[in-house]
């Protein structure tokens, strides 16, 4: 397979100086960008954070609850950006999901026609786009394209059907905090660009976003795009606008208002997703009428 190299110079060319990582590593083969970036936190100071770290591939990559996440080399966009937001309560770390979760559905929609979803509480999730439109976004597909064009409109009518919906990229956050606040946290990302998982290996339907839209998609523009939307998202918690990144992340919620099925610690629930909390809790109410505030779980999406 050959795909375009990442590389510090290309990414930062892309980048308004206030959204380019003072700390940019790029690398061939890693156990795991997470890894790499928690070693970078116990050694660079505040002036050389973010750090962002990219690779081609991993070895030993992990999802939610622990899976196993490896992708073929250059197929997918695997990058894990440190930060210490100190700023931030710790009883808040959850917005940084969101932070990520919303900043990665606009940049898809940045560079692509589609128009992503998440399924509870950070995956993303694609349907395929009808052909007409791939003719219009092209130019913003290809390896080392110019400036990708605003997304256009979205059309209310054009809502793909439940069963088309597939994970495309999946959202891990990990944080330590202290007593005056968060010390700091590693967002990390992994985005299926030309390669999915086995349907085997996976308890949900999965796609890549090229195969979702029908022309190669460039980790580039979609590097930079979702850089550029965490830092806009990323000034907009520091100036307060929680409640505006709560509301645009559970405007994506796919998960509200189906039957889903929650493997948690505790046990299996079952039920209708009927909300979020403020808190980012996913309400579930069980066939008895009772309500769950979901916190912690795998949630799957009942046909």
């Amino acid at each position: 397979m050959s795909f375009a190299p990442l590389d510090p110079a290309s990414i930062a060319a892309g980048l308004e100086l206030r959204a380019t990582p003072p700390t940019i590593r790029c690398h061939t083969t890693v156990s795991s960008t997470m890894d790499l970036a928690r070693e970078l936190l116990r050694t660079l100071d505040d002036r050389q954070l973010p750090a962002l770290v990219v690779a081609d591939e991993q070895t030993a990559g992990r999802g939610r609850m622990g899976r196993l996440w490896i992708a073929p080399p250059g197929s997918a966009l695997l990058m894990s950006l440190a930060i210490r937001p100190t700023w931030l309560p710790p009883e808040q770390g959850v917005a940084l999901v969101w932070m990520t979760a919303v900043a990665l559905c606009e940049a898809v929609e940045t560079i692509t026609p589609l128009r992503p979803g998440l399924k509870w509480p950070n995956d993303l999730l694609v349907a395929p786009v009808r052909s007409a439109h791939v003719a219009t976004k092209r130019a913003a597909q290809v390896p080392d394209a110019p400036t990708p064009p605003a997304a256009p409109h979205r059309d209310p009518g054009a809502t793909p059907h439940e069963s088309a919906w597939a994970k495309a990229a999946g959202i891990l956050l990990e944080v330590t905090s202290g007593t005056a606040g968060i010390e700091w946290a590693i967002l990390g990302c992994g985005i299926n660009l030309s390669a999915s998982p086995p349907a085997e290996a996976t308890s949900y339907p999965t796609t890549n976003l090229a195969a979702a839209v029908g022309v190669p998609v460039s980790r580039l523009a979609l590097l930079q795009a979702l850089l550029l939307r965490i830092d806009l998202w990323q000034r907009r918690l520091r100036a307060g606008e929680r409640d505006a990144l709560f509301a645009a992340w559970r405007a994506r919620l796919l998960t509200i208002g189906r039957q889903v099925r929650v493997t948690t610690p505790h046990g299996l629930i079952e039920g209708l997703a009927v909300d979020v909390d403020r808190n980012g809790g996913l309400l579930v109410r069980d066939p008895t009428g009772t309500l769950h505030t979901i916190t912690t779980g795998d949630v799957g999406l009942v046909p």
